[in-house]
């Protein structure tokens, strides 16, 4: 996606990959500054890597002191379980939020961005994107079983998309492995709906568009079925 001569575009390593935010606007430098700031705090609070981490004190069983913003992320994350019949469930990830949170980060950066005023932008955090304003934007997303090609999938305009590949996804029903298509697509209102989403629209694409829809959402299977 291009800049615009106007907007300000920064990128920074965060959340296991490359952040970038584009935006447009006054004070724009100060916002995005900003924007970083409350991914971080979903970073260290939601990352199952650090000792320190809301990850670690609930799989050590302490549920008290937990950031607010996890506790929203928990909740949900129990909401997509209920309305995948399961097929969500951080639960059997030992209460790893990987896949849900990077969703949530972005949305509060957006968040951030929109609360100081800014009309426009992309918050983009390694194919967990999220567009806000009037724009359209130019969508390509990167197959993971092809990586040096991408596939142009429309134009977008506020709204999130999250892709996530087949590969270590886990089911958590624990049965025997099925062929999944090698990755999927979710275009949502939010990025924390889109990102979690894609995993049961992996584990049973032949479904994915119902499910999608239950969370006013649509899925893609990238080179493959697009539901409709």
């Amino acid at each position: 996606m291009r800049a615009t001569s106007s907007s300000v575009r920064r990128a920074r390593p965060l959340l296991g990959t490359l952040v970038e935010i584009r935006a447009t606007g006054a004070n724009t430098a100060r916002a995005i500054e900003r924007a970083f700031a409350a991914i971080e705090r979903v970073h260290h609070a939601m990352s199952a890597q650090e000792s320190s981490s809301d990850i670690a004190r609930l799989r050590a069983g302490r549920h008290a002191a937990l950031d607010p913003w996890t506790r929203r992320v928990l909740e949900r994350a129990d909401e997509i379980r209920v309305g995948t019949e399961g097929l969500f469930d951080c639960s059997a990830c030992d209460h790893a939020l990987d896949g849900i949170a990077k969703g949530f980060a972005v949305d509060r950066a957006v968040e951030t961005l929109q609360l100081a005023g800014i009309g426009a932008g992309v918050v983009n955090a390694g194919g967990d994107l999220r567009v806000f304003g009037e724009a359209y934007e130019d969508l390509y997303v990167r197959p993971p079983d092809r990586p040096h090609t991408l596939l142009y999938l429309g134009r977008i305009r506020d709204c999130a998309v999250a892709t996530s590949a087949s590969a270590l996804l886990i089911d958590p029903r624990r049965v025997d492995a099925r062929t999944a298509p090698p990755a999927a697509s979710v275009i949502a209102p939010d990025c924390m709906t889109a990102d979690a989403l894609t995993k049961p629209c992996l584990l049973e694409p032949s479904c994915a568009q119902e499910l999608a829809a239950r969370f006013g959402a649509r899925a893609i299977f990238p080179g493959g079925l697009a539901c409709r």
